[in-house]
């Protein structure tokens, strides 16, 4: 069964000697919500097409579908690739057989009948945003759907000192929390403005808490020649990408512990966030 659904667009060139470029890939990811970050890469990375049987008996690999969900043979791929213009593929998982699937279609009103109106509606929309804002409005609008008024998750954080807390120990308090990792060139840019942050709140009921994948030693090793006044923990990449493959990221809870704002990446001036925090902290005392 199918759980949640998370589409991305990129551009990709197969190289087949039967197979002409397909310019434009609708990645459309049907996962598990308990996928890890690790399995996502490994499915995305692109794999050489193997055989393809009609009767869709193939296991571990690559089969293509029209777009009414007709599995197809070698020659039939090839030939709408071949002959048809502005093909484009919907790829996705099937987990039964461990398969990833290409649903070869030119538009997306073709789909209907053999994919759901609400996963129509959502390409599309992620489309047009993919064409006015390029691939990062796509996944602010990702992040934010997934996120935007839902609890915190469970799951430990393994502090620098030793002790190990989960979110629920910030309740009663809006929580700002901050992905970043050391290789982070802007997570490391903006620190200057998230310590003037804690310095402004600084006798308010506000928590800043930084998460990174680094292990606490070399976050340590970090702090010891970078000043940064967040609260810091170290949690597992799996557990960071669950909230945003992308850093920096910036998350605003509650005292409920529901996730109230979002802000993904660094802005072109790096100063620009502090308002930009300072707003939407602002915007969520009571």
């Amino acid at each position: 069964m199918y759980y949640c659904i998370n589409v991305i667009y990129i551009e990709v060139i197969f190289k087949s000697s039967k197979m002409r470029i397909l310019q434009i890939i609708a990645f459309l990811s049907l996962l598990a919500c308990q996928n890890t970050a690790a399995e996502d890469a490994k499915k995305n990375t692109p794999e050489a097409p193997q055989s393809i049987q009609a009767n869709n008996q193939v296991t571990n690999g690559i089969v293509f579908r029209d777009a009414q969900g007709k599995f197809l043979t070698e020659a039939e791929k090839d030939s709408i690739v071949q002959n048809l213009e502005s093909v484009q593929a919907l790829r996705r998982y099937d987990n039964q057989n461990n398969n990833t699937e290409y649903i070869l279609f030119q538009d997306y009103e073709d789909l209907r009948g053999f994919v759901s109106d609400d996963v129509i509606a959502n390409l599309i929309e992620e489309n047009k945003l993919m064409r006015s804002g390029g691939r990062g409005a796509v996944l602010n609008k990702r992040i934010n759907d997934q996120w935007i008024d839902k609890p915190l998750p469970s799951g430990d954080l393994n502090m620098l000192d030793g002790s190990t807390k989960s979110f629920a120990d910030y309740k009663g308090k809006i929580l700002v929390i901050n992905f970043w990792y050391i290789n982070c060139g802007p997570c490391i840019a903006e620190m200057p403005y998230l310590n003037d942050l804690v310095d402004k709140y600084d006798n308010e009921d506000i928590e800043f808490l930084a998460l990174s994948f680094d292990s606490k030693t070399d976050i340590k090793n970090f702090l010891q020649r970078t000043e940064f006044k967040y609260e810091q923990g170290s949690v597992s990449r799996e557990f960071m990408y669950e909230f945003t493959p992308v850093a920096p990221g910036h998350f605003i809870v509650d005292e409920e512990g529901i996730i109230k704002d979002i802000l993904i990446g660094a802005p072109r001036e790096t100063s620009i966030i502090y308002q930009r925090l300072v707003s939407v902290i602002e915007k969520n005392k009571k």
